[in-house]
């Protein structure tokens, strides 16, 4: 039985790109444009990147794909450059999360493209990036960052007022769930200290909003990526990971910060 779910399942997926493929043959013009999935991870980015990629229209790179990522870094502008020059599909969209910090380099590197910010309440992404990766991951980030002045961006460390910011906050004796929260911080503050707030190609995306109501906000999506919406966009998506349970584990200083700048975001929020 196993094994005839698996060749269905199969014969499925590609019966899938086989249907995907004839309508880029039938309706794509052979140009694409570039679009790019960045903010914080466990924030609903997979998601998201996942319910797009269920049209013709977008052609997918997860931060798993080897064509653009090199463990889970972001390749440089001219690889990512032929993959759009060679996509089928009109959008080509790459989610470089742990590369957030240089999306201004990436709008430099491709004035066309979009940006999709996307946005999780802070106690569910803690809870579920413990979940995920355990409890030193987090804060083991958190801690080298501070030891060693944030060398894991590279060649795009964060604005300066990022990096003040989180040494202020930090303490090498804080709870897991506190190192997580202070990760979330770090990634969302990027919004406003790059200065996407203020800019036209970057749409900040709410993961809430979008399990609440998911026509309404993937048509929006859609739209703004310049492409047509389609049912299966929205098909599947549930609102059960919405918890927002306080952790009593998070030191009660860095939450408040949390609060404040999850209260700034949802106000800068486009959707809905």
């Amino acid at each position: 039985m196993v094994g005839f779910r698996l060749m269905a399942n199969s014969l499925q997926t590609r019966g899938f790109r086989l249907q995907r493929e004839l309508q880029r043959r039938l309706f794509h013009n052979g140009s694409s444009r570039p679009a790019f999935i960045v903010g914080c991870g466990r924030s609903g980015t997979t998601m998201l990147l996942h319910q797009l990629s269920k049209t013709w229209q977008v052609e997918p790179y997860n931060e798993d794909h080897p064509a653009a990522f090199e463990n889970y870094r972001l390749k440089n502008a001219e690889t990512i450059a032929k993959l759009v020059r060679t996509s089928r599909a009109p959008l080509t969209l790459v989610k470089p999360i742990l590369n957030t910090t240089m999306t201004t380099q990436l709008q430099a590197s491709f004035p066309q493209a979009r940006f999709l910010f996307v946005i999780r309440q802070f106690d569910d992404v803690v809870r579920s990036s413990l979940r995920r990766f355990g409890p030193a991951n987090r804060l083991g980030h958190v801690r080298s960052w501070m030891e060693d002045d944030f060398s894991e961006f590279g060649s795009a460390p964060p604005p300066e007022a990022t990096r003040q910011y989180l040494r202020q906050l930090w303490r090498p004796d804080l709870s897991a769930e506190t190192g997580a929260a202070l990760y979330w911080l770090f990634y969302n503050r990027l919004y406003f200290d790059l200065g996407l707030d203020e800019l036209d190609n970057v749409l900040l995306v709410q993961y809430e909003r979008i399990v609440q109501a998911p026509e309404i906000s993937m048509t929006a999506i859609a739209e703004f990526l310049g492409i047509r919406f389609a049912p299966s966009m929205a098909a599947g998506i549930f609102a059960s990971s919405m918890i927002h349970v306080p952790s009593r584990s998070i030191d009660s200083e860095v939450r408040a910060e949390c609060m404040e700048v999850w209260m700034r975001l949802t106000a800068h929020t486009q959707l809905g």
